[in-house]
C-alpha cells in the first residue's frame, strides 16, 4: 500500500468536526483504491457504502443550508468512533504483513544502481529528497510510489507515474516526451521548461481537488516554477 493512502487513512482518524479534513472526500478514495484491488481497504469501504456513500463532502457545503448540512452528516459523525477502529485495524494488519516493505526507501545510490542492473519496475518504493538531475530514466515505470525528487533536465521518455504521491519534486526541462502520469497526487511540483511531446497527465489529484486532467497541465501546471 503507498504512502498517499496511508497518510489519508490517517487524517480520516481526525475528528469529523473540523473543517481542515474533507473525511467524505478521502472516503471516496479510500474506496477508489479498494476498487482498483487494494483488498485490505474493504472493511473501510463497506463502512462507507453503508450509509455515508451519498453524504455532502464539506467542499458542498455552500450549497447547502447550513442546519440540513450538519444534520445529515450527523449519523457519519456519531459512527466516527466505528471508522477508527476499523483503520487501526487495517493499519496493523498491512504492518503485520508487509513488515520491513510497509515502508520502503531507497538511497540514491541503490536506486541507481538498480537501474543499471536493468530494472525498470518500481513499485510501492520512497524517493526522497533526492537529486536526480540530469539522469537517464527512460522506460521507468513507477507505481503506488512516495517520490520528492529533482529531476531537472533528467530524461524520462517513456516513464510512467501510476497511483503515486508527487511532493516538492521538480520536473523542470526535464524529457516527459511519450511519458505517463496518472492517479497521481501532486504538491508543490514544477514542470516549466519540460518537453512533453505525447506526455499523458490523466486523472490526478492537486491538494483536495480530483480528477485533474490534461486540459489543466496544457492551462497552467506546465508554467509552474
Amino acid at each position: 500500500m503507498n504512502r498517499e493512502t496511508i497518510e489519508i487513512l490517517n487524517k480520516l482518524k481526525e475528528s469529523p468536526s473540523s473543517e481542515n479534513v474533507d473525511h467524505i472526500l478521502l472516503l471516496q478514495k479510500i474506496y477508489s483504491e479498494y476498487s482498483n484491488g487494494i483488498i485490505e481497504l474493504k472493511p473501510i469501504a463497506i463502512f462507507y457504502l453503508n450509509g455515508f456513500d451519498d453524504l455532502p463532502a464539506l467542499r458542498e457545503k455552500h450549497l447547502w443550508n447550513e442546519l440540513k448540512f450538519d444534520e445529515i452528516r450527523k449519523s457519519f459523525v456519531d459512527a466516527h468512533n466505528e471508522l477508527i477502529d476499523l483503520i487501526d485495524e487495517t493499519l496493523n494488519g498491512i504492518k503485520d504483513k508487509e513488515s520491513d516493505s510497509f515502508d520502503y526507501r531507497l538511497s540514491k545510490t541503490e536506486f541507481l544502481e538498480q537501474i543499471q542492473s536493468g530494472k525498470v519496475i518500481f513499485e510501492e518504493i520512497e524517493l526522497e529528497n533526492m537529486d536526480l538531475r540530469n539522469q537517464k530514466l527512460s522506460g521507468i515505470t513507477f507505481k503506488n510510489c512516495f517520490i520528492s525528487a529533482d529531476f531537472r533536465n533528467s530524461d524520462l521518455t517513456n516513464t510512467k507515474f501510476i497511483k503515486s504521491n508527487i511532493k516538492t519534486s521538480d520536473f523542470r526541462n526535464a524529457y516527459l516526451t511519450n511519458a505517463l502520469m496518472e492517479n497521481v497526487s501532486f504538491e508543490a511540483t514544477r514542470f516549466k521548461g519540460a518537453k512533453t511531446n505525447g506526455f499523458i497527465f490523466n486523472d490526478n489529484y492537486i491538494h483536495s481537488a480530483k480528477g485533474i486532467g490534461q486540459t489543466e497541465f496544457n492551462d497552467w501546471i506546465i508554467e509552474t516554477e
